[in-house]
């Protein structure tokens, strides 16, 4: 039997000394063993880098780095792309945790699939909820193969998976010029994974929740609202404009821009930010996706029913 091929699993990490023993614990205890763990400590004001340098003192497969806080996790992840030294990777978020043969699925699908990149789902929930991961699974064992059109745009839907970084697992040789914008404070994930998913050919989905996504709570839609949180519709412009001559993959970006212009919007409602200009501009990107949001067949039901979610906006 041939010798498994190591996978780099990067961390970063700031302020979360209450979250790395459950985390550090899930990646160690994987079924798969060949991985590298790539942590890097932003410059934690807590207990954080003391708690990793006990873990890499115990553990050969953990590599620990510290570097000043720059406020930016587009230029951590950056520093971590650095670090990258084997054939595989996949990031990791310190907060989460995931089922014991999450590395070990993801890889054989890429493997065997002779795939660019394998995607796996993922619960959300809340801190400390039960579930029976089981009896969710039970039914959701298939396997979808799909080209870069097909990926690119269930990404830009956020149908089977979105523009996450986590529950991915890529090539490292796919990488070439793709890295993070510190530029995008809120989207800096989809803008990566839309990089190098440009740079793939084919992708293995495992219909199967194998990741688990925690929600803080001071998690984007419960934080008071900031300007930077536009910059994700700036992030879909900027997929908007590359995508010009794709038809899909335009109905794709301009349908969700819109959606994502609605939640913001709200967010400026909820805490009642005063700026006219930006409501303005939010409200005609809602107004001129209208029609895409129809024409996406990717969306649920739900979503494409926007007419009515316009007509709230109004009020707003």
């Amino acid at each position: 039997m041939k010798k498994e091929e190591r996978i780099d699993i990067l961390v970063p990490v700031y302020n979360a000394e209450i979250f790395i023993e459950r985390c550090l614990n899930c990646l160690i205890n994987q079924t798969y063993k060949n991985t590298r763990i790539v942590i890097v400590d932003d410059g934690s004001t807590d207990n954080s880098a003391n708690i990793i340098k006990n873990y890499a003192n115990l553990h050969t497969n953990i590599e620990f780095f510290a570097k000043n806080n720059e406020k930016s996790i587009s230029k951590t992840r950056n520093f971590l792309l650095t670090k990258i030294e084997s054939k595989y990777f996949t990031f990791f978020d310190i907060d989460d945790y995931a089922e014991p043969t999450y590395i070990e699925e993801l890889y054989y699908a890429i493997k065997y699939n002779n795939a660019d990149m394998s995607l796996c789902d993922k619960f959300w929930h809340k801190e400390n909820k039960k579930l029976n991961i089981k009896k969710i699974n039970e039914d959701r064992n298939s396997i979808n193969f799909l080209n870069k059109q097909e990926a690119i745009a269930e990404m830009l839907s956020s149908n089977m998976y979105n523009g996450t970084v986590y529950a991915k697992l890529m090539k490292s040789s796919l990488l070439k010029n793709a890295n993070f914008d510190p530029e995008i404070h809120y989207g800096e994930d989809l803008d990566f994974c839309f990089k190098i998913m440009q740079n793939c050919n084919k992708f293995v989905y495992l219909n199967k929740k194998l990741y688990h996504y925690i929600i803080r709570k001071n998690s984007i839609v419960n934080s008071k609202f900031k300007i930077q949180k536009v910059t994700c519709v700036d992030c879909y412009q900027n997929i908007i404009n590359k995508v010009t001559d794709n038809e899909e993959l335009s109905i794709c970006a301009k349908s969700m821009q819109g959606l994502i212009a609605i939640e913001i919007l709200y967010y400026t409602w909820r805490d009642k930010y005063k700026d006219k200009n930006l409501k303005r501009r939010l409200k005609s990107i809602i107004k001129n996706s209208i029609p895409y949001i129809r024409k996406n067949k990717r969306l649920s039901k739900l979503l494409r029913c926007t007419p009515l979610v316009w007509r709230l906006t109004k009020i707003m």
